[in-house]
């Protein structure tokens, strides 16, 4: 997969696709493992997502494996979202991040596709 590989975010990535609008413990997640690839790649044997183009917001992260993300997680959808003009849209949340025994350091980044919503900042 990584010579498919062509934009960003590069790398082999987790894709997590919600198959309903809860992202409550237990909702529906379709699981992906892929890279990103523009629509001229054939992936001859794999199966493809299509992901349409929009806007993403992507979070940086550094901190002990796992709970740094775990809490990356939380904190984007219990602050960053209630205090920003932005809400979620359909599409796959990507994670990128360097397997690492758990507690040991590692950098990660987020990306959520977002879209402008009706609410204003800080309601």
């Amino acid at each position: 997969m990584k010579e498919l590989a062509g934009q960003e975010p590069d790398g082999i990535l987790p894709a997590a696709v919600y198959l309903t609008d809860s992202r409550e413990e237990g909702a529906e997640v379709d699981y992906w493992i892929g890279v990103v690839t523009g629509p001229e790649v054939a992936a001859e044997g794999l199966d493809a997502l299509d992901v349409r183009a929009g806007t993403w917001a992507v979070f940086d992260n550094h901190g002990p494996y796992p709970s740094a993300l775990q809490e990356l997680w939380r904190d984007v959808f219990t602050q960053w979202f209630p205090s920003n003009p932005y809400m979620s849209r359909t599409g796959p949340e990507l994670l990128r991040t360097q397997p690492v025994e758990i507690g040991a350091e590692t950098d990660s980044q987020l990306w959520i596709p977002v879209e402008r919503g009706s609410r204003s900042a800080g309601a």
